[in-house]
């Protein structure tokens, strides 16, 4: 681990020491919080030096290996057994899960799924829809009393680095009546409706922690799906649902390696890239005409994410529109467009005609997959995407962070760290047959690891019936 994440985990395990008697409905309120949303940029940069651990009275989680250990002796008390529920239904929790309405409609029956959502519409592509605002119960009198049990605590450590940092504490006790309405929510809704397993798309959202570990209090399995690619590892582990769905081998061992027990973690993918393999799209003519493209150059999409440096980026951008060769589609970050951070792009395309900056936020990325000659991306679910395309991927290091990186160390030269050697091997790709041969084998190693799952609608219906023993996977 690298140091800021050793100290995270020690902060973290401290963390749920120290809080461990704030409880509503026997669940520790520590539990249910996103950790690494309480750490601003000033407590990371001391959590980055090696003496902050010595700073910590109780850290519990000193190794790698301990990580889910730790999770899952705090979570036991909680836990009854696994039963099989004749007439419970799957739900599926619509946030985050990102299912289409295709695979809905061609392996979940209306008649044993329920949909939960934040919408009051009565269904969902034809399956009933359950509106989480009718489970809400009154929970001001139990908030108010925790949140000064939980002033009191962090008044008795100001002096410690994270506890007494201000934005640390009041993150946490702003968070606690969203939570107690949130285990309550989740509580009523259980205790109305017959679910036989329950289906998310991450444990980072409070609701879907709630069903997780509420679900595992009332016997009910829960799959968490896998939202993106293993980047911030925080956003992945600890897992809380009782089965996680991932995308390939990579992942499986890298839970594996956290102490996350082999039998919880199932090979599925995901069913958002199931259209992939089964799309019959074509590329549209039109398309270059409405992001004003030269139909007789290579486009490139450039997908770009935060944290990047900028010199590298636009070094990159630059050369590679200098020969008159390439075009370049910039496709930024969502979070960039959301923040109003893409000056750097738009300066670009202000200055080159061939790089095109696209600000719609509507625009979908596997359109301009599937219009470009390749794909350069950062470390991100984009090269995947690209990757599963066919499309020739390139992979720029150009982030700055506080822990190593090695999802696509595997693709060899076609991951660089600085702009020139990238443009080398990008140039030399579009002009040598021997170099597009020698690609397509470092993608097939590639993908043998990290995505080799073309049906996961399927799977995932499998692994469903198998924790259900009697789900119902007829066809709608």
């Amino acid at each position: 681990m690298s140091v800021y994440l050793s100290n995270y985990w020690s902060l973290y395990s401290e963390f749920i020491h120290v809080f461990k008697e704030l409880k509503y409905r026997d669940i520790p309120l520590a539990l249910m919080t996103n950790f690494y949303q309480q750490i601003n940029d000033e407590l990371r940069s001391n959590m980055e030096q090696e003496d902050f651990a010595a700073k910590l009275n109780n850290p519990g989680i000193k190794e790698l290996s301990g990580i889910q250990p730790f999770f899952d002796k705090m979570t036991a008390p909680l836990n009854r057994t696994f039963k099989t529920n004749s007439k419970g239904k799957l739900l599926v929790n619509l946030d985050y899960t990102r299912i289409s309405e295709k695979t809905l409609n061609e392996h979940f029956s209306p008649d044993h799924t329920l949909i939960l959502s934040r919408s009051r519409a009565p269904e969902y592509f034809g399956i009933p829809n359950l509106y989480i605002g009718n489970f809400k119960g009154d929970t001001r009198s139990a908030a108010e009393e925790l949140v000064q049990s939980a002033a009191s605590i962090f008044a008795k450590y100001e002096e410690h680095p994270a506890y007494g940092h201000p934005f640390f504490s009041q993150t946490f006790i702003k968070r606690i009546p969203g939570i107690i309405d949130t285990i309550e929510t989740v509580f009523n809704l259980y205790d109305q409706n017959p679910v036989g397993a329950v289906l998310i798309g991450t444990t980072e959202d409070v609701v879907s922690r709630s069903l997780a570990i509420i679900g595992g209090m009332k016997g009910i399995p829960g799959i968490c799906l896998q939202h993106g690619i293993l980047m911030g590892e925080e956003a992945f582990i600890p897992v809380f649902s009782s089965h996680v769905g991932v995308y390939g081998e990579y992942e499986k061992a890298w839970y594996v390696t956290r102490g996350l027990e082999e039998q919880r973690i199932a090979v599925i993918g995901h069913p958002r890239y199931d259209e992939i393999f089964a799309s019959t799209r074509q590329p549209d003519p039109a398309i270059f005409e409405a992001f004003d493209l030269d139909p007789d150059k290579i486009t490139l999409l450039v997908a770009t994410g935060p944290q990047l440096d900028a010199r590298k980026i636009q070094t990159l951008v630059t050369e590679l529109v200098a020969g008159g060769q390439f075009q370049v589609i910039i496709k930024p970050h969502p979070w960039e467009l959301s923040k109003k951070l893409i000056s750097l792009y738009t300066d670009l395309e202000q200055k080159h005609k061939s790089v095109h900056v696209i600000q719609d936020r509507k625009v979908d990325t596997r359109d301009l997959i599937l219009h470009s000659d390749g794909v350069i991306a950062t470390l991100s679910t984009v090269a995947l995407e690209g990757l599963l395309f066919n499309k020739p991927v390139f992979v720029y290091y150009f982030i700055t962070a506080n822990r190593e990186y090695d999802y696509y160390n595997t693709l060899e030269n076609y991951i660089q760290n600085e702009p020139e050697e990238l443009i080398n091997t990008v140039s030399l790709y579009f002009t040598t047959e021997e170099e597009k041969l020698k690609y397509e084998e470092v993608k097939k190693r590639f993908l043998l690891h990290s995505y080799q799952v073309r049906h996961s609608g399927e799977e995932l219906l499998h692994l469903i019936h198998q924790l259900m023993e009697r789900y119902n996977h007829e066809h709608k």
